[in-house]
């Protein structure tokens, strides 16, 4: 007659010796390469858009470029002086024109111009633009208007905000403009590896 052996308790040690041994050695490996804490180089982003109610379009990205110098252009309520200033127009990487694509660090200049949609559900005389997302912005340059400061039809605004912090942030009017209101908005996702 055989008798059973009984190897699992050896086994089973064995086991969690070789667990625990890999365990310490993927802790000792992300303790030995921590996290990257840049993107790159930082670049400065030209953000060109208009404001119209949501029924005629809302807010719409028309033209985006990186900015080749470290002064930006002149700016009043007419809008950016464009001329003489170094700057690479491209192609943003979505095709919904509301979704901005920027990486860790980068600079981005909005130019706005509000947009008289000359339509009966308007209901103002005037849009506003605000940001909101997983972290406090950094305004290099002008400021966000506060809430219910209005950018008149017809005139231009300009701030220019640096994204420290990875993550989905949105931008939206904050007046009220029309019934669609509400989905007056559009996304900015900050990330790293972002090209364009």
């Amino acid at each position: 007659m055989q008798i059973s052996k009984r190897h699992l308790p050896v086994v089973g040690l064995l086991g969690l010796v070789v667990m625990a041994a890999a365990g310490g050695t993927v802790y000792y490996y992300q303790f030995l390469t921590p996290h990257q804490s840049t993107c790159g180089v930082p670049s400065h982003r030209l953000i060109f858009m208009r404001a119209e109610i949501q029924e005629v379009g809302g807010f719409k990205v028309y033209n985006t470029a990186f900015l080749n110098q470290t002064t930006l252009p002149a700016f009043n309520a007419s809008g950016p002086a464009l001329g003489g200033i170094n700057f690479k127009d491209y192609k943003p990487s979505s095709n919904d024109n509301k979704t901005i694509n920027v990486n860790v660090g980068d600079e981005v200049t909005f130019y706005i111009k509000s947009v008289n949609a000359s339509d009966s559900r308007q209901v103002s005389s005037s849009h506003g633009f605000q940001i909101s997302g997983p972290a406090t912005l950094a305004v290099v340059s002008g400021s966000l208007p506060a809430a219910g400061a209005t950018i008149p039809f017809g005139t231009w605004f300009s701030v220019t905000i640096r994204f420290d912090t990875a993550g989905a942030y949105i931008y939206f009017c904050t007046v009220i403009c029309s019934a669609q209101h509400g989905s007056m908005n559009g996304n900015i996702s900050v990330s790293c590896g972002t090209s364009v």
